[in-house]
């Protein structure tokens, strides 16, 4: 790559750069965050009756959500969305990407489905999951975690467990920009 540029001229060169960074703002501004900037949450833990911690994540408005997931994603684009917010809260050797998972995005993702229940093959499947999630139940989100892995025909990255709250919060912690 250096000897390629090296035999470019300083205006070819200046060419490049323009491009590059050209299309780095469209990025930016099209998707409002570079690819390598993380998302920003907030963090509360708060305790159960049974004393058990649980962890719960703010992050953006609803009209960021909103844009975040429009009303016509695909079916993919919601397993997908599903998929990556079940990585915060489970184990598993392999995770690729995360989403927060919060209670505005898992609302957002119901309103979604059921405007497109008739497009969807699985629409059951995301309703259970995202329902039960939307009252803050977890208790079996290493299995919905798996079922959306089957759905995507997942090979390396099956969810083991449920994280533990130290393993979640360290899940956070290594994928969003926490604010205090």
């Amino acid at each position: 790559m250096k000897k390629y540029l090296s035999n470019l001229s300083r205006t070819q060169r200046i060419i490049i750069l323009f491009a590059v960074l050209s299309l780095g703002f469209i990025y930016y501004f099209s998707k409002g965050a570079l690819p390598i900037q993380k998302d920003a949450v907030t963090v509360k833990v708060q305790k159960t009756d049974e004393g058990e911690s649980v962890i719960q994540i703010q992050d953006k408005n609803s009209e960021e959500i909103a844009k975040d997931f429009p009303s016509n994603m695909s079916e993919d684009d919601i397993r997908d969305a599903i998929h990556l917010m079940s990585h915060q809260k489970v184990v598993a050797d392999k995770k690729w990407g995360a989403i927060p998972l919060t209670k505005k995005r898992v609302n957002r993702l119901l309103e979604v489905v059921k405007e497109n229940q008739a497009n969807y093959k699985n629409t059951d499947i995301y309703y259970s999951i995202l329902k039960r999630w939307a009252k803050g139940d977890f208790s079996r989100v290493d299995e919905d975690h798996n079922e959306i892995w089957d759905l995507q025909e997942g090979t390396v990255g099956k969810a083991k467990r449920i994280a533990s709250s130290k393993e979640e919060r360290d899940f956070i912690e290594e994928n969003f920009k926490v604010k205090q």
